[in-house]
């Protein structure tokens, strides 16, 4: 398989890439209930990686949902098990959603909006998780996220979370952090059949 190989499935609508992100992201995590280090499904969405000092897993998620979805091209895709050539990179997760997935990537503006099962980036500090519902009109967003602790076990997590939304003057904000971009799902070469 070469890095740019064609995704291993295909999707007949937006309706149904967007259920199929928002399912898999919902299952490594465990809806709220959460995952934790030695879980199973949290080491799957891993690949284990997740027991160095300071190691954040927020990008295995993302990577994990697109490797589910049967995305497969390497140039931004990192993982080890994508059926692919090129090795897990160390430091790339959050780059190659942004950066190297052209206009699959959309930078935030007041007027736009991300829909289900887009991969959100969020700063400061940089994180990503996968959006399951934005509510404006009550100012609540719904996500899943790795990259999390989990204070009762004293473990790495990933879990389903809810915070506020709002629009600033100049940014669109996610609790206490700015919605930079996300990656839209529907714009990702290959995904959606014909």
């Amino acid at each position: 398989m070469n890095v740019q190989a064609s995704p291993a499935r295909r999707f007949v609508d937006e309706t149904t890439l967007r259920a199929a992100a928002v399912e898999a992201a919902r299952f490594a995590c465990n809806g709220a209930a959460g995952r934790v280090l030695g879980d199973p499904v949290f080491e799957l969405v891993t690949e284990g990686r997740n027991r160095w000092k300071g190691y954040s897993a927020c990008g295995d998620l993302a990577h994990y949902v697109l490797r589910e979805l049967g995305f497969r091209d390497e140039r931004i895709l990192n993982r080890d098990d994508d059926g692919g050539r090129a090795p897990w990179q160390s430091g790339t997760n959050l780059s190659r959603l942004v950066f190297a997935t052209g206009d699959a990537f959309v930078w935030a503006k007041r007027d736009l909006r991300p829909r289900p099962g887009d991969i959100l980036y969020l700063a400061p500090p940089e994180h990503v998780c996968v959006l399951e519902r934005l509510d404006e009109q009550h100012g609540r967003i719904a996500t899943f996220d790795y990259g999390l602790w989990d204070n009762t076990v004293n473990k790495p997590a990933g879990r389903a979370r809810e915070t506020s939304f709002g629009v600033g003057a100049t940014a669109l904000r996610v609790g206490a952090r700015v919605l930079r971009g996300w990656l839209d799902l529907a714009r990702l070469p290959g995904l959606l059949a014909g």
